[in-house]
């Protein structure tokens, strides 16, 4: 997938912005408070249909405007869509190839972004919610009916909660035999997903960091795989969900964790191990979507290097290199090395120059 063009109005800090990329690496250089987050965040939104960095779509909007377009020529597998998303203050709304797009859905199992942030780091401190989020998006993607599932099951457990929250048992069985038929299947898909990933995710971080350490991702399910013993576990339950008013087990409690060496994460990682396993992630999703679905996600990376030593940068750098997806750098220096090609862009209080 390659980002062509982009154009930008009252998006952010940037009033009118037109700018072409190189399918290679691009790397956008600038003082900090220029514009360069920004421009990653349209590039990101342009894939995923969201942010990076907020959920409010207001603050995506140049001050004292009401709306904001990014628009966008992107090549997926080997055709060209445009791409036009107008956002306000309500929520968007997508044209592609000049059609109003009917069903998100469709748009985002033909579009994906990965991005790495210097927030990455909190993403296994805590949020398991977005760790869910996160991981839902990606085997949205991989697997076949992932999406489907997913949605099924949360309208199965919206309707569980409205009981819960009445305090009433009644019809509630009838809902847990829903939540094990979907509930076990999307533990399924994450099972064989982390399965897939963890050879990946230890070759990644082994090479952009010349460290031996095994890396891992675990899964860590709150249901039964079996569906007889998933349905005791959610009858078992059912007095500690009257209690607090919703379920307490299921997927949507499922929990994901990193380790080094057996070592996990909140217990033993520094803020640079955070910073380099989280992009480790990344560029192990990568791997697999590139290897086992031919497809490569565009990759923006915002901050960088930050926090990284030079020896670790070196690594990161060359591993990048190797790759054959667009990449997107930001940083406040310019380019690090020349050991491949890199198309440099600068940003100057909202403006991009070449």
């Amino acid at each position: 997938m390659v980002i062509r063009e982009l154009e930008l109005a009252s998006f952010r800090n940037y009033p009118q912005q037109h700018v072409s990329f190189t399918p290679g690496v691009n790397w956008i250089s600038g003082r900090n408070g220029q514009g360069k987050t920004n421009l990653a965040e349209a590039l990101f939104y342009l894939c995923n249909l969201e942010s990076f960095r907020t959920r409010k779509a207001s603050q995506l909007l140049k001050t004292g405007v009401d709306a904001a377009v990014i628009s966008g020529v992107v090549e997926s597998r080997q055709v060209l869509r445009r791409i036009r998303v107008v956002i306000n203050r309500q929520g968007r709304q997508v044209f592609l190839d000049r059609q109003p797009l009917k069903r998100t859905s469709e748009y985002l199992l033909s579009f994906m972004s990965l991005v790495f942030t210097p927030e990455d780091v909190n993403l296994f401190r805590s949020q398991p919610g977005e760790r869910r989020r996160f991981f839902n998006r990606v085997l949205s993607f991989m697997e076949p009916g992932h999406l489907e599932v997913l949605q099924q099951y949360a309208q199965a457990l919206a309707n569980k909660n409205v009981l819960l929250k009445r305090r009433s048992s009644e019809g509630v069985s009838v809902w847990n035999e829903l939540l094990v038929r979907f509930g076990v299947e999307l533990s399924e898909h994450r099972r064989r997903f982390v399965e897939n990933l963890n050879p990946l995710l230890s070759e990644s971080f082994q090479q952009m960091s010349g460290r031996s350490e095994t890396l891992r991702l675990e899964y860590r399910p709150t249901l039964e795989n079996d569906p007889e013993r998933a349905l005791v576990q959610l009858r078992d339950s059912l007095s500690r969900d009257l209690h607090y008013g919703h379920s307490m087990i299921g997927p949507h409690r499922d929990d994901f964790r990193l380790s080094l060496d057996h070592q996990l994460d909140r217990e033993f990682f520094s803020q640079g191990e955070f910073r380099l396993t989280n992009l480790a992630l990344k560029m192990a999703i990568n791997s697999v979507l590139s290897e086992r679905y031919r497809f490569q996600p565009v990759l923006v990376l915002d901050d960088l290097f930050s926090e990284l030593d030079p020896m670790i940068c070196e690594g990161v750098l060359t591993y990048l290199g190797r790759l054959n997806n667009q990449v997107f750098i930001t940083s406040t220096v310019d380019p690090l090395s020349q050991t491949f090609p890199v198309h440099t862009l600068r940003i100057d209080s909202g403006k991009v120059h070449f």
